[in-house]
């Protein structure tokens, strides 16, 4: 079903990385969630309004939200489908999340509401009726539930959209939800206890617990977050893959929205190198970056001096030293300034987002005593940086 649809409303669906085609899926996909949300919300409000059970109802506004969720989803894709321009010239692909987050809010408003609406019937309960009708129509808006999760992961997956993702999880949540709802219609033929209330209670957690996953998982991009790990380490891989680099450090990725980042890395060379041909070798690696993994890189080069035994030896007693205090410390940028008296090992730190100011000053006196254990004339010059 999902491939037909794919097939039926999406030119050149296989073009993933295409902003047009990435917008007619996140459309696709907001459509086809509106006619089935759309569908379920007017039958069980139907029921619900036919049995008194307000656990019904709260589910059948919760498919209503899920709509009114996939048309803000829809204008997300739209909006986030711009071209660039000059105020914004990397683009609206967080539209995308901004989009996400208003679903957000909008699930837990709707699930704040249906708690205080199931914790009055608690305190006022109410007789429900029950059918094998009913039992049956919610049973299928589980099935449909189902099948539109699926297919929301499905797409999500295709063009790597946290949004839709969510989404999916979202329509997995209401599976849940439904089932609640049909066990406490069950209890209820069995006991006087508000079994329903309590039942609109639990539905109505699910779907505020539901939204700040969507939240949370919105707000993290906008914010900014540390490079996907397989993203990185392909960059990396590729960009070592060049003759002329001996070695990488300073990667950092910004996301401007799903499959469009923009990143920097700092390139080892050889201070002896033809830079002309450097150059042309980093503007391939670029070249190959942006091709294989969608991401736009500039790469700085770092001349360093690799073929002078002294600076080679002066740089092991560093990184030695520096694994010995922490193998998890690395080191970059290592430059020398010679002297009779005095040697200035000037380097760069990468140190865990653990070590705070304190623990940062401590690891300074321990560099520098540990270094002048082994020549006095050791002076470290160190730039502390965490790993992006």
């Amino acid at each position: 079903m999902t491939n037909a649809l794919i097939h039926l409303f999406i030119k050149n669906a296989d073009d993933t990385r295409n902003a047009r085609v990435r917008e007619s899926y996140g459309v696709l996909s907001g459509a086809v969630g509106i006619a089935c949300n759309v569908l379920l919300f007017a039958l069980k409000l139907t029921i619900g309004l036919l049995t008194g059970s307000i656990s019904i109802a709260a589910d059948a506004f919760n498919n209503l939200s899920d709509g009114l969720s996939c048309l803000i989803s829809i204008i997300g894709f739209k909006v986030s489908g711009k071209e660039p321009d000059e105020k914004h010239p990397f683009g609206y692909g967080r539209t995308e999340y901004i989009a996400g987050l208003a679903v957000a809010f909008l699930i837990i408003l709707v699930g704040v509401e249906f708690f205080k609406t199931s914790v009055d019937r608690i305190l006022h309960p109410t007789a429900v009726a029950f059918s094998g009708v009913l039992l049956g129509v919610l049973a299928a808006s589980m099935l449909v539930k189902l099948w539109m999760g699926a297919f929301n992961v499905s797409i999500g997956r295709r063009i790597d959209s946290p949004v839709l993702m969510a989404a999916g999880q979202d329509s997995r949540n209401d599976v849940i939800t439904t089932g609640v709802v049909v066990l406490g219609m069950i209890a209820g033929r069995f006991t006087t206890l508000p079994v329903d209330g309590y039942v609109g209670v639990l539905v109505a957690g699910f779907i505020i617990w539901a939204g700040i996953g969507i939240a949370r998982d919105t707000v993290a991009p906008l914010l900014g977050e540390a490079a996907d790990p397989e993203v990185a380490q392909s960059i990396i891989k590729i960009v070592m893959e060049s003759d002329c680099i001996v070695g990488v450090h300073d990667l950092i990725v910004h996301n401007y929205g799903a499959g469009r980042s923009l990143a920097s890395i700092h390139a080892e060379v050889p201070a002896d190198s033809d830079f002309v041909a450097v150059h042309e070798a980093i503007d391939e690696a670029e070249k190959h970056v942006w091709q294989r993994t969608g991401v736009y890189l500039v790469i700085h080069m770092d001349p360093i001096d690799v073929n002078n035994a002294h600076i080679a030896a002066l740089r092991e007693h560093v990184d030695s030293t520096l694994r010995a205090i922490d193998p998890a410390l690395t080191m970059h940028d290592f430059r020398v300034v010679d002297g009779e008296r005095q040697i200035n090992l000037i380097f760069d730190v990468v140190v865990p987002f653990t070590y705070d100011v304190s623990a940062k000053r401590n690891l300074m006196m321990t560099i520098r005593n540990q270094l002048k254990e082994i020549d006095v004339r050791y002076n470290p010059v160190v730039t502390f940086d965490h790993k992006m």
